[in-house]
């Protein structure tokens, strides 16, 4: 029985690490949390030493980003229902790239800053609401019938890049401070 399940196990990997629809959705897992890692520590040295901004402040700054996905998450979860959730997964990451517009922008003055946050946040309610049930659509339209294994490998993306962002964001940091 043991080998069987083993066998099993290494059937539905092959299948999952095959599918192409379900690898796009785990890399914008993985490109949001990323960007969110990088973002974090670099933004306490721009914001220190572009903006002299408090800790307190920046602490509150980076909270704009935590609201943000709290408002997004449960708007984009009924969106889900109601669209396309591969538009919604897509819409998380034209938000990220606008973020990143808008961080690159900070010259023009500490609300693009703002701006930059806020659509991260909202990036990532998005794409977190609707990639999990885009997640669960892939797997029914495939036949692959491995719930766990396809969360569990969106987890592993979401984990891999808030460990990624932010060894990237703190050697930027390092450069950049």
């Amino acid at each position: 029985k043991k080998v069987e399940a083993d066998l099993s196990l290494a059937k539905s990997s092959k299948q999952l690490l095959r599918n192409f629809d379900i690898l796009a959705v785990t890399a914008s897992t993985f490109a949001i949390h990323a960007v969110v890692g990088v973002i974090k520590p670099l933004s306490q040295v721009v914001l220190d030493k572009e903006f002299g901004v408090t800790m307190v402040k920046r602490s509150f700054i980076i909270s704009i980003a935590t609201l943000a996905f709290f408002i997004a998450a449960p708007i984009a979860g009924i969106l889900s229902d109601r669209m396309q959730r591969s538009h919604l997964v897509a819409l998380s990451l034209v938000l990220m790239s606008c973020s990143s517009a808008f961080f690159a922008l900070r010259h023009l003055g500490l609300w693009a800053f703002y701006v930059s946050v806020a659509l991260l946040g909202v990036a990532m309610g998005v794409q977190k609401s609707s990639s999990q049930s885009l997640l669960a659509d892939l797997v029914d339209k495939h036949e692959l019938g491995e719930y766990s294994m396809v969360y569990a490998l969106s987890d592993v993306a979401d984990s891999l890049g808030l460990i990624v962002g932010p060894l990237v964001g703190l050697a930027l940091s390092q450069i950049y401070g």
